[in-house]
């Protein structure tokens, strides 16, 4: 365990190589003592500061796999800590972040997607979903495609920024806009064809729209559309009319909820 990069007269980090770095922004010393350890005896290299503004600091001198952050913290809050930090250049601010925090609210979520927070951990998350959930975070950062299952304990990312960076790097800046607005057109399409079979009670025409805006999403990065339309194909598939219906509202979310998130990060989405 380390007490972060060389920054406000932190101690320096180790050189130890590991493929995996975590930092750890936590008021409580006991609290993030205790996340540490698990990490750490887990394998991870785990760096920590107790506020937002070294996380900020660490941030920029260190590319990291993940970060977490305690939602109130002194100083700069997560909310905060994560604005600066996305402002950062490629690679250093596309870093998955979590906000830990033992309550959130609608208006709390808000908040933190704007920012630019990927999604939530409980802070009463016990030593295996911890790991299970950072372990989702770290690997999905490294392939997109891997994992649609729900994770126990944590929200799924709406978007992977790394998948857009390498999507970038791949059609060049000046093709991503029309890219980007056709994926977000297609969805719009594809979403009313699903909630169209559902209404008439067609839950294999249902399965079929959520398997093409899987494909779709994964492609995008957009790792919460892509896990809630998979659960939508599974029950299309198993004839589950009632649990397609439920889905729905839940999937229109967060639809929109993507939409503004790449809204923000890019906004010549923007209407």
């Amino acid at each position: 365990m380390h007490r972060g990069p060389t920054v406000s007269g932190a101690v320096p980090v180790s050189t130890v190589d590991s493929p995996h770095r975590i930092l750890l922004a936590e008021e409580s010393r006991s609290d993030w003592m205790l996340a540490s350890q698990v990490l750490a005896q887990a394998g991870y290299v785990v760096d920590e500061v107790a506020d937002g503004r070294s996380a900020v600091e660490a941030a920029a001198v260190c590319r990291y796999d993940l970060i977490l952050m305690d939602l109130a913290m002194p100083g700069l809050d997560a909310v905060e800590a994560t604005r600066r930090i996305r402002r950062l250049p490629h690679p250093r601010g596309d870093v998955p972040i979590l906000t830990m925090t033992g309550t959130s609210s609608a208006e709390d979520k808000d908040r933190c997607f704007a920012a630019g927070i990927d999604g939530f951990l409980s802070t009463a998350t016990d030593r295996l979903d911890l790991l299970e959930a950072v372990s989702h975070w770290v690997e999905a950062a490294d392939d997109p495609t891997w994992r649609l299952e729900a994770c126990p304990g944590v929200t799924p990312p709406l978007v992977n920024r790394r998948t857009l960076v390498q999507l970038e790097e791949d059609v060049g800046s000046d093709q991503l806009p029309e890219i980007l607005l056709t994926f977000l057109r297609e969805s719009e399409r594809r979403v009313s064809l699903l909630e169209a079979r559902v209404s008439a009670n067609d839950p294999q025409g249902a399965a079929d729209q959520a398997h093409a805006l899987k494909g779709s999403a994964g492609t995008f990065g957009a790792m919460a559309f892509r896990q809630i339309v998979h659960e939508l194909e599974q029950a299309g598939r198993a004839g589950a009319c009632e649990r397609l219906a439920v889905l729905l509202p839940e999937l229109r979310l967060v639809v929109a909820a993507t939409r503004a998130r790449l809204c923000a990060d890019y906004p010549f989405l923007a209407p």
